[in-house]
């Protein structure tokens, strides 16, 4: 009887310690990258791995979410809508956000869809730029910015990083939209300032207290680009943990859905 009851107690703790790591909250974690190519600062707005996962009240609060942020554009590297035919909340979300700048580029989800055109489409009419192996420049203030995008083949060595470079046709800060931040060793070699990711979910489940992931798809185990900022040869990655709350049923634990702010700035605005 008295190992029953510590079995259930054990049990009991166990339920509590998961439910606290539930995902109650979508944080807003802000970075600031400096660069010479910056005049007017920008402030970006990162979405990602949406995958249609809110309800209709949940998907406007994230809008006004985003709204009271101000972004001068926003960036969404892929996973915005699911594989399947469910995507009226991500056009919700979209509807929603309508006048501010909008790039995006196709996700794993995505492209596994047999109407990928007609989404790429029903993108665009919400105002979206989708960036499939092309580019857009958008100037905000003094600052001009070139945005690439590619789509979210299978596997890396269907892109070469001189054809990604050949995307980009001027001298402005170059952004690419990228979904897989796995495919670090191909965006090293491209020329570009700033690659945007998403995909990893911030490692789906981490350890509580040192904040270790545990797993990632295209990773496996303690996965090592997950969130943040990290170095590249030409410039830097930025990977998003991502919007979704459950992944195929499996709910996020001690890791937070999350909007990203990105600050670009001139690194001498201060010293004047």
């Amino acid at each position: 009887m008295a190992e029953y009851r510590y079995l259930l107690g054990a049990l009991g703790l166990l339920g509590a310690a998961a439910a606290a790591g539930l995902p109650y909250r979508t944080d807003v974690t802000t970075y600031t990258l400096a660069s010479d190519k910056i005049v007017t600062p920008v402030k970006i707005v990162l979405l990602s791995d949406f995958h249609n996962d809110r309800s209709d009240k949940g998907t406007i609060a994230l809008a006004e979410r985003v709204r009271k942020l101000h972004p001068d554009l926003i960036l969404m590297p892929g996973d915005m809508a699911e594989e399947h035919n469910h995507q009226e909340r991500t056009f919700l979300l979209l509807r929603n956000l309508a006048g501010i700048p909008m790039y995006y580029s196709t996700g794993n989800h995505e492209e596994f869809r047999w109407d990928l055109t007609a989404l790429k489409q029903r993108f665009r009419d919400c105002g979206v730029v989708v960036l499939d192996e092309k580019t857009d420049v958008i100037k905000i203030g003094e600052t001009s910015l070139e945005i690439a995008g590619i789509s979210c083949r299978q596997e890396m060595k269907n892109f070469t990083p001189e054809e990604i470079s050949a995307l980009f046709h001027t001298d402005y800060y170059r952004i690419l939209l990228s979904h897989k931040p796995n495919w670090i060793n191909l965006y090293d070699r491209v020329e570009c300032d700033l690659t945007v990711c998403g995909h990893a979910h911030g490692g789906q489940w981490h350890i509580p207290v040192a904040d270790i992931p545990i797993a990632a798809p295209s990773q496996g185990l303690f996965p090592k680009y997950t969130t943040g900022i990290h170095d590249l040869t030409y410039g830097k990655m930025l990977i998003s943990r991502g919007l979704v709350r459950h992944y195929h049923g499996i709910p996020r634990l001690y890791n937070n859905p999350e909007i990203v702010v990105l600050n670009l700035v001139n690194p001498h605005e201060n010293a004047k």
